[in-house]
């Protein structure tokens, strides 16, 4: 790494602690192996907050958690209840648990595990998690749908987009079902349509522009 890129990487770091970006993916049907190709390219600028909701069963969350750090650009764990989670690190929601992300402090956060009753016939749902991160993040989520049966998801890309953060969607054409990425495209919460192969360079613009935005200092108010 050359001293200007070494120099580059530490501002967008500090930047980056300063107003933390947090990305939200959620997936169903066919979700496992678009999980596999999203991480093997993702590239993002800095350390971020991640999370994770696959519909699976309970028996299989370990599994998908090693399958995905075989791949993934950062280490990959299965959420805990009442756990501290740190930028870099991918976050699973376990089978049968809906995941929660809470804000304790300015830049400190916590995972919470709850046994609330299933949405949309689903434990863990997305929409749990991306309410959940559009209010502890506002503008500062990336919320990501891929292939799924059904709708989940869709509420809480609402609530992301009503604090002003960003949601992608993955196109129908890379799709094992085209289910809640329709939904999301049909109900206008998708700022891109995504195919999967491409979804890694769309998230990590998605975190460059919102390193530009959140990084400029601010401009006084004219008097």
């Amino acid at each position: 790494m050359s001293r200007d890129d070494s120099q580059r990487l530490g501002i967008e770091r500090r930047a980056f602690l300063r107003s933390p970006v947090a990305l939200a993916v959620g997936a169903s049907a066919g979700g496992p192996r678009a999980l596999l190709t999203l991480l093997a390219g993702l590239d993002v600028p800095a350390p971020i907050f991640a999370f994770l909701v696959q519909h699976i069963h309970p028996k299989f969350t370990e599994v998908l958690a090693r399958r995905l750090a075989e791949v993934s650009p950062f280490p990959v764990q299965v959420a805990e209840d009442l756990a501290s989670v740190e930028p870099g690190r991918l976050y699973l929601a376990p089978g049968g648990r809906h995941l929660v992300v809470e804000r304790i402090r300015p830049s400190t956060y916590r995972t919470r595990l709850t046994e609330d009753p299933p949405r949309h016939g689903v434990r863990p749902a997305v929409d749990e998690l991306f309410t959940s991160v559009a209010k502890a993040f506002g503008a500062r989520a990336v919320g990501v749908v891929l292939t799924g049966m059904g709708h989940d998801g869709q509420d809480g890309a609402r609530a992301i987009k009503a604090q002003g953060g960003t949601v992608l969607a993955e196109a129908e054409g890379t799709c094992v079902v085209y289910g809640m990425p329709r939904a999301l495209a049909e109900a206008g919460l998708a700022d891109r349509l995504v195919p999967l192969d491409e979804m890694a360079a769309a998230i990590r613009q998605a975190c460059l522009a919102l390193l530009d935005r959140f990084s400029q200092p601010a401009v006084p108010a004219a008097e």
